[in-house]
Order: structure tokens, then sequence, then C-alpha cells
């Protein structure tokens, strides 16, 4: 991997070396939030244990591009978070907070007289809908387009903590083929994570590994007119695992995803759903469960799939054997819903979400009783265009729990209360 990498760029040097160099032109852009947000039992689904969550926060990102010419770009995106009367860094009421953030540094370079374009630095990847990876990386990309067809590759350092030695670092290379001609769109996508001595892998359940050998095969395709569009998705597991008791497994997991949308007059209405395989053996050492690499983020419905809010530093919900959140896995869903513009600034939503896992849990630890219900979940969605730019977006969502919500006897009802203010600019 490390030799793809230095060829790589070797041939971008190469070239950079070889281009003129002219004054650089300034732009810049950003995004501005504020929001609150007030739950119950999103993470334990139980009365039992106090996991009410309230919290008010704001977030400013700030992009600078400095332009060299078409060929050439430094990119640079910047954020600061703070969430309201957190004891701070440098203040004690909340205020002057040292948490500077850098989101993005990378050079973008198309290099002259061909298709390639590449991007060197920390840079946000985004593979099928954050089901494969969606996050910002250490990475090197290139890409390169020919009429319908693009060809994409890279590498990618996810983690490196220790630099006397390789035995813990975190490798990733992928390769992608992308269509859009039409209504017709698609891709087809490897991706390949080596890690060693780390628990690389999101699963349902971890082991901690020796060596990881993680390949994801994902295919997408799509159709779209101004009456309806269509996607799906699937990705298969492939390669295998090394835990530290000197079993070796293999990944065995696959998801799939289908969802449409009918556009009629100001509604928009939506079907859809996702499937995440679990593990039915577990007297075996193969993962059957869907896994995911570092950096996945896939948002689906607002309590049990973070949602329009995306809290992320609660805990992911999980029950007993499968995980929600942005990484769900033995867990598959059946949506419908139904958008309205109102009025020209004003549009309503609704969202209806059946849960259940694709592999029976415990549902009562106690009589040793399963199930495979988790629940149904309600969401409404309120959006008002403001002043300026300025947006409004009001959430509430309700979980109505099944049996296999948690592994204890009485689940109870979980739900989630939020509005947010927003402004690109």
């Amino acid at each position: 991997m490390k030799k793809a990498f230095l060829v790589m760029m070797a041939l971008v040097l190469a070239v950079v070396l070889a281009a003129p160099v002219s004054a650089a032109e300034f732009k810049y852009g950003g995004y501005w939030r504020s929001r609150i947000v007030s739950s119950d039992n999103v993470q334990d689904g139980t009365d039992l244990l106090d996991d009410n969550y309230n919290r008010i926060d704001q977030r400013l990102r700030m992009y600078f591009y400095f332009v060299a010419s078409e060929n050439f770009r430094m990119v640079t995106r910047w954020e600061v978070n703070t969430i309201w009367g957190q004891a701070a860094t440098g203040g004690d009421v909340g205020a002057d907070s040292n948490n500077f953030l850098m989101k993005n540094v990378y050079a973008e370079i198309k290099i002259p007289n061909t298709p390639v374009t590449t991007r060197i630095g920390v840079q946000g990847i985004d593979m099928m809908g954050g089901w494969l990876v969606a996050d910002d990386f250490s990475a090197m990309t290139m890409d390169a387009k020919f009429g319908a067809v693009k060809l994409l590759g890279g590498y990618i350092a996810a983690r490196n903590e220790d630099f006397t030695s390789t035995e813990d670092n975190i490798d990733d290379v992928f390769l992608g083929l992308q269509y859009a001609n039409g209504p017709w769109k698609g891709g087809l996508y490897g991706f390949y994570q080596y890690a060693r001595n780390l628990n690389a892998s999101y699963v349902v359940y971890t082991v901690p590994t020796l060596d990881n050998n993680l390949f994801d095969l994902g295919l997408e395709l799509g159709y779209a007119t101004k009456q309806f569009d269509i996607t799906a998705r699937g990705i298969k597991n492939l390669g295998s695992t090394d835990d530290a008791f000197g079993n070796s497994g293999d990944y065995k997991g696959w998801m799939a995803e289908l969802v449409g949308n009918v556009y009629v007059n100001n509604f928009t209405f939506t079907l859809g759903g996702f499937y995440t395989s679990g593990d039915d053996d577990f007297s075996d050492d193969d993962i059957e469960a869907f896994v995911y690499p570092l950096g996945r983020s896939h948002y689906w419905s607002e309590v049990l799939g973070f949602g329009a809010f995306g809290v992320q530093d609660q805990q992911a919900p999980r029950g007993n054997g499968w995980t929600a959140g942005d990484a769900p896995s033995n867990l598959w869903t059946v949506t419908a819903g139904v958008a309205w513009q109102a009025l020209e600034k004003t549009k309503l939503g609704f969202n209806y979400y059946y849960i259940g896992t694709a592999e029976d849990v415990t549902a009562d630890i106690t009589n040793g009783d399963t199930s495979s219900e988790v629940g149904n979940e309600f969401d409404l969605l309120i959006e008002q265009r403001l002043i300026d730019g300025l947006r409004l977006r009001m959430v509430a969502g309700y979980l109505v729990a099944g049996d296999a919500r948690t592994n204890i006897a009485d689940d109870d009802d979980a739900w989630l209360l939020g509005a947010k203010l927003d402004w690109a600019f």
C-alpha cells in the first residue's frame, strides 16, 4: 500500500513542479447552526435507568479556498463546536472554548491536458450514502472522468498510533467506477481495510484482532426523472480476521437498501427500507453480521438512526445483539413517508419506520424469551425558511418499543424533540 502511495505522490509532484506559478485567488464560505435537543430512552430503552438527554449547542464551519488556477487550489475547512454551559478550557462559564478543529486541509490538483484530478491531505470521502464510508480522512485520492464514466481510487491512512512501528496501523485502499448518463447513475466500489492489533471494524460483537483484513464490495444503481427516482444499494463483506485468542474467521455479512420517491405537485412520497445481516451461529468464528470499516456514517430515522440531529456523543442506540445509530447491524426496516411543500418557504414531513432484527435476539434474559421486533417509529419534521437564507428545522420522533428493544421484560418507549437554526453562507 505504501509503495502505491509513493508512486502516486511522485507522479503528482512531477506535474506540479512543471506547472506555471500564478497569484492565488481567495474564496470563502461556511455553515452555522444552533440547536436544542431533548430525548429519553434513546440509548437504553428502559425507564429503569436514567438516560434523559438535554442539550443546547452550536457549530461554526469556515471554508477557505486559495485558487492558483483552474488546475490547482488549496482547500481548508475549520470547525468550532460549543455546548452551552459546558466547562470550557479557556473560561469558566461555558465560553472561551479552545476547540478550533481542522476538518479539511488538502491540495486539489488537476493534471493539465488529462482528465485526472488528485487530492492530497485531510479530505472528506463519501461512498454509497455513508453505508461504505462518509468521514474526513488523511488520504490521497485520484479520479479521472471519461464522458459518463468516472474512475476513482485512493489510499487512506486511517490510523497510525505508533510512528516507530507499522504494527498498530490501519490502512485503507479503494477503487471505484461511477456512471452517470441521463436518468441513470451507478457505482461499483471495492474498499479494503488492513489493520493490525486493533479492533478496526464496527461489529455487534467485538473481539480484539491481531490481523484484520476486511474487504467490502459495493454496488449502487439509480434512476431519476422529474416524476420519480429510485436508488438501490448493496454491500458484501469479504475477507477474514484473526483474534487475540488464536481463532480465525471469515467476514460473511451483507446489506441491501432500496428507496424510491414519487413527486406529485407539492408532495413527495417515499417508500423503502434496508436490511443488514446478523449472526445466527456464534459457535463458529465466522462473522455473519454486517460490519463496517472505520469512517462509516449512515443516518436514517430520528430516534434510532441519529437523523437530522446526529448527536453522536450519545452512545449509538443498541439492543442485545443489534446496533442502530449510523452503523446498523442485524437490523432491517421498512419506511414510508410524505413531505408537503405547503408554502414557498414552509415544508412538512412525516415518516414511519418498522424496525426489526434480522436474527432473533433475547427479549427477556430472565426466562430466555426471544423476539425480532424492535419497534415502530414515527417522525414529524417541520422546516421553515426565514430571512436571508436562515432555516428553522423542528423534529419530533417517537419509538413504540417492541420486545427486542432490550433484553429485559419491560421495554419502554423512547422519544426525541429538537429544533435547529442553520445558515449556509
